[in-house]
């Protein structure tokens, strides 16, 4: 015959929390692993040949993003599709046909008035 606890939401669950919380122990212990982690992360950033590890790490990852962002770029031309820099571009030179549009338009607007005339209807 075995028992089985299940820790319910409503109030064991919480006082277990609470307890482990309260616990000097393991507050010990969490405080002598939190000392050993920084003792072993200053350690590590003091050491040059672990700083250039990850430095060259860092610089090969970097790289290698850029060589898959280019290889993505090119396989996107391939199949026709836009980039996110192509869409960019078409939104700059719509914003930029908006403005002469706009632009047109009011001009268009004054001269009618000066001829005494209604804006045409477009």
């Amino acid at each position: 015959m075995s028992t089985n606890r299940s820790l319910t939401p409503s109030g064991s669950a919480n006082s277990v929390v609470a307890m482990l919380r309260d616990n000097p122990v393991l507050k010990k212990m969490i405080a002598t692993g939190e000392e050993q982690v920084g003792k072993l992360a200053s350690q590590l950033l003091s050491n040059e040949a672990f700083m250039a590890a990850l430095q060259k790490t860092v610089n090969a990852a970097i790289e290698a993003k850029g060589i898959a962002m280019r290889n993505v770029q090119i396989a996107l031309a391939g199949l026709n599709v836009p980039t996110a820099e192509d869409v960019k571009k078409l939104e700059g030179k719509i914003e930029d046909l908006e403005r002469v549009f706009e632009t047109l338009s009011a001009r268009i607007t004054e001269l009618a008035r000066k001829n005494g005339r209604e804006r045409p209807e477009s």
